[in-house]
C-alpha cells in the first residue's frame, strides 16, 4: 500500500512513468487470479532471500500424512502474516505430496498485482464457498485471526483471537477432512512490524479492510530482521456431521475448545526454543 500511495503521489504530481506504473498495475484488476500453486516462484531466489532474512525454521509434533486433507489454522495474522507467506513459499519442501491452498481476504483481490501475487502461492477468497471448494481438492490454510489480530499485537505478550472464530471448525465439521485440524503457530511474527493508528480499528473491522500503516525498522514499511520459527501442533480429528444434525453446535463447540486447547499447549511447549519463555499467549 506504500509504494500504492507514493506512484498516486507521484502520479499527481505530473511524472508520466509513475502514471504508466498505475495504469499498468491496474489493468491487472482485468485478469482473473487462478490458485496455480506455482512451484518455480516458490522455489526462486527472491523468496530464499526473505526466508534468510527472518531465519525461517519449523518444527512439526507429529508426522502428517499427505495422503490425507488438512486444515492449518495459522496464528498469529500480525500486521502482516509473514510467518504465513514464509511457510506458503516453503510449502513443497516441508510438505511434500500435499496439495495447499490458502485462504486470503476479499479486499486483498482487489489490490492490484497482489491478487495475482496471492494467487501464485495458491490463495483464493476467504468464503465459505471457496474453503469448501479447495478442501475438495488438497488441504486448506487459514489464518483465522484475521485483520482483527493486526490491533492486537503486544510488546510484552501474544495475543490471538480465536474464541469467537469458529468459521473453520463448522466447514471442518461440516466437510470432514480425514486429516483433522492442525494448529500452526508462528513465533516471531508479531514482532516484525507495527500498525496504527489504532484509532482507526473499528472502522477497519466494520469494512474488512486494514485502515493505517504499517511500519518496523526506524519507523518505516521495512520488516524487522527477527528470526519467525513456525511450528505446526497436533492435528486434531473431525467427526463429519451435518449441519442440521442436533448435535452439531456440540461437536463445532467440543472442537473448537480442542484447537484452542492445542494452541495453548504447543505455544508453552516450544516457546523456550525461541527465547519467550517469559512471554505469555493470551487467547481472546
Amino acid at each position: 500500500m506504500h509504494i500504492l500511495l507514493a506512484l498516486a503521489v507521484l502520479a499527481v504530481c505530473g511524472y508520466k512513468w509513475a502514471i504508466i506504473t498505475i495504469v499498468g498495475l491496474y489493468s491487472t484488476l482485468l485478469l482473473p487470479p487462478k490458485p496455480v500453486l506455482w512451484g518455480a516462484l516458490l522455489r526462486s531466489w527472491v523468496f530464499q532471500t526473505w526466508r534468510e532474512y527472518f531465519s525461517f525454521s519449523y518444527l512439526f509434533d507429529e508426522t502428517l500424512d499427505p495422503k490425507k486433507t488438512y486444515i492449518f489454522a495459522e496464528f498469529p495474522h500480525g500486521v502482516f502474516p509473514m510467518g504465513p507467506l514464509l511457510g506458503a513459499t516453503e510449502c513443497q519442501r516441508m510438505f511434500p505430496g500435499f496439495h495447499i491452498y490458502g485462504l486470503a481476504a476479499n479486499v486483498v483481490f482487489s489490490v492490484p498485482f497482489w491478487r495475482h501475487f496471492i494467487a501464485w502461492l495458491g490463495s483464493v477468497p476467504a468464503t465459505t464457498a471457496h474453503f469448501k471448494r479447495a478442501l475438495k481438492r488438497g488441504s486448506v490454510a487459514v489464518i483465522v485471526g484475521g485483520i482483527a489480530e493486526m490491533y492486537l499485537v503486544d510488546p510484552k505478550k501474544e495475543r490471538i483471537m480465536v474464541k469467537d472464530r469458529k468459521g473453520f471448525v463448522r466447514v471442518a465439521v461440516e466437510e470432514g477432512p480425514d486429516g483433522g485440524i492442525v494448529p500452526v503457530f508462528h513465533f516471531g511474527n508479531s514482532r516484525v512490524l507495527d500498525f496504527g493508528p489504532r484509532a482507526l480499528q473499528g472502522l477497519s473491522r466494520q469494512l474488512r479492510a486494514a485502515l493505517g500503516f504499517l511500519y518496523g525498522t526506524a519507523y518505516l514499511p521495512l520488516p524487522r530482521k527477527r528470526p519467525i520459527f513456525m511450528v505446526c501442533g497436533r492435528a486434531i480429528p473431525v467427526r463429519r456431521t451435518a449441519k442440521d444434525d442436533p448435535e452439531f453446535e456440540a461437536v463445532v463447540d467440543e472442537t473448537h475448545k480442542r484447537v484452542c486447547d492445542e494452541l495453548q499447549r504447543m505455544y508453552d511447549t516450544h516457546k523456550a526454543e525461541y527465547g519467550w519463555q517469559d512471554r505469555p499467549l493470551v487467547i481472546h
